[in-house]
């Protein structure tokens, strides 16, 4: 390209273009000046664009509105794109003219054009030629667009790397991307407990802390499709949506979102249906997969955070256990004093006692149990705040007589809130090789849990709380592993979380309900003792099943 002496005052878009010359009009449309931009370029040819104007050109040549005044053309569309002129030389042949422009304060136009040599543009060419001016703008549109995404993902990326809450990086994230999706309002979703959905980051502080109920687009969303929803009162749902959302929105894209390892969904809403078109999934989706990154990030910290939180906790737990292990002996010695008191006083009067002192030293006994088992359970505490010193103490342990202390340490509870505790085993069950407590601490666990998942799947649905825990021993005599399967009545484990229930600091009860260390310590007693627990659902309830090794006697003893 030559040198042009003001190519500074035009636009730079516009001199990016591949243009032959630059072309600058007065207020009254006429060109005033027409210089070469290409060396290949005629300057005879460029000077027949100078003094004429752009209007009466344009009323015997093509220009994109067909047949429209260039006038009202020019009032209505700015820039100038791809005016088409011909020149019918006195010589019959023709020059054709593009011309490109952008307006100036004066209220004349500056632009770029080409020319070439060839057939005027007539009617007979006027379909091929807007074509070909259509499929030109489509092309330079969609070089914006995808240089607008460009601009987007790079500020997205600065949003995550700096530190901020995450709500305040959601919230940019969806600032950027309002440039690209014109939803009015965005939130992510993701869940609370075992059946409740909650928004926990949205554009407007009102949809933020909103229930949402489980659903079949919900439901897809979570596992993983991306959909776009072209009327919300369609869904079967509908009714059970918050009503901030039913009230202003129709339309929705819908993307999965991962939070950690936890599934969740990024929501976009607008309040007219049909808004959204299916080819704006592919943005949402990589909208998605910036905030799933942003979550990661901050995920990360909290992964820290609990680490520091366990290794507090652990020493915690040991301080604890040392401080409760002397009041527990010295309860033990004051019982057995006590009983050996009784019996003194016994043997200077010549009596068996008297039916109180009966009842009181089986008391005294009760007491001295449970002291002792106190005992051990600050043991199992020591072995899991300090894990590289454990001695688990694996023996022989009936599984039968394991499930008579959780019945007896549960029953009074699951009685009064209308729960049956069933229990099953063979009639000639092997033993386990297991550490007693450890396994009484298993099982527990699993109980109480069940306890708690049958209340709330009751609450749920407005009903006074009613269901069963069974559990089941299976002993095929053969293998070297028995199976206990612990099953309740509480509506399951939602398939979206299954592969974290056994992660530490994660629970689907209310908040201030739960720690979500119980099953994490659950899986790391059973893999001390050799053995394995799992998860899975079965008839609208959860099931765990532990696989333990059963003992067998060493011939050489």
């Amino acid at each position: 390209m030559a040198d042009v002496a003001d190519a500074r005052a035009y636009p730079p878009d516009l001199l990016s273009l591949a243009a032959d010359f630059t072309w600058r009009s007065g207020p009254d449309l006429r060109v005033e000046e027409a210089s070469p931009l290409d060396v290949a370029c005629d300057p005879s040819v460029i000077q027949l664009l100078r003094g004429a104007r752009l209007d009466r050109l344009a009323q015997r040549t093509l220009y994109p509105a067909q047949g429209e005044a260039l006038g009202a053309l020019l009032g209505r569309i700015a820039p100038l794109r791809d005016i088409a002129l011909s020149f019918v030389q006195r010589d019959g042949s023709v020059v054709n003219f593009t011309l490109t422009g952008s307006p100036v304060d004066d209220g004349g136009y500056v632009g770029v054009g080409k020319v070439w040599s060839g057939r005027p543009f007539d009617e007979q060419h006027r379909g091929e030629l807007v074509e070909l001016l259509e499929r030109a703008e489509a092309n330079r549109n969609r070089e914006m667009r995808l240089r607008e995404e460009a601009d987007v993902l790079l500020a997205s990326l600065r949003t995550l790397i700096r530190p901020a809450p995450l709500a305040d990086k959601c919230s940019d994230l969806f600032n950027l991307f309002s440039r690209l999706l014109r939803f009015e309002q965005a939130l992510v979703v993701r869940r609370r407990t075992r059946d409740e959905l909650l928004s926990v980051v949205a554009t407007d502080p009102a949809l933020t802390g909103l229930k949402w109920p489980a659903g079949d687009v919900i439901n897809a969303a979570l596992m993983g499709e991306a959909l776009v929803v072209q009327d919300l009162s369609a869904l079967k749902e509908w009714r059970d949506l918050p009503e901030a959302i039913r009230g202003r929105f129709r339309n929705a894209l819908v993307a999965p979102l991962t939070i950690g390892n936890e599934a969740a969904m990024l929501v976009a809403l607008h309040g007219q249906p049909g808004f959204f078109e299916p080819y704006q999934l592919a943005l949402m989706q990589r909208l998605s997969l910036i905030a799933t990154q942003a979550f990661e990030v901050d995920e990360q910290k909290n992964v820290l955070i609990n680490t520091a939180k366990l290794a507090t906790l652990g020493e915690l737990m040991t301080v604890i256990a040392h401080e409760i292990s002397q009041p527990l002996s010295v309860i033990a010695m004051a019982v057995k004093n006590a009983k050996l008191a009784i019996e003194a006083m016994n043997e200077r009067e010549n009596t068996v006692g008297s039916a109180e002192q009966t009842i009181v030293v089986a008391k005294l006994d009760r007491i001295h149990d449970q002291a002792l088992r106190a005992g051990e359970i600050v043991s199992a505490i020591r072995t899991l705040a300090h894990p590289d010193r454990r001695t688990l103490g694996l023996r022989p342990v009936a599984v039968t007589e394991i499930m008579d202390n959780i019945r007896n340490l549960t029953e009074g509870s699951l009685r009064n809130r209308g729960i049956q505790l069933i229990c099953n085993a063979p009639p000639y069950c092997r033993a386990l090789k297991a550490n007693p407590v450890s396994l009484q601490q298993v099982f527990l666990n699993l109980v109480v849990n069940a306890r708690d998942a049958i209340a709330e799947y009751s609450k749920r649905r407005g009903e006074a709380t009613r269901g069963e825990i069974r559990i089941d021993v299976y002993d095929d005599g053969v293998s070297d592993r028995l199976v206990v399967e612990v099953q309740d009545s509480g509506g399951g484990i939602p398939p979206d979380v299954m592969n974290r229930i056994f992660d530490a600091f994660f629970t689907l009860k209310e908040v201030g309900h739960g720690s979500g260390l119980g099953l994490a310590i659950c899986r790391t007693l059973m893999t001390d003792m050799g053995g394995s627990i799992s998860a899975y659902n079965r008839d609208k309830g959860a099931v765990f099943r532990l696989e333990i090794p059963t003992y067998v006697e060493d011939p050489a003893g």
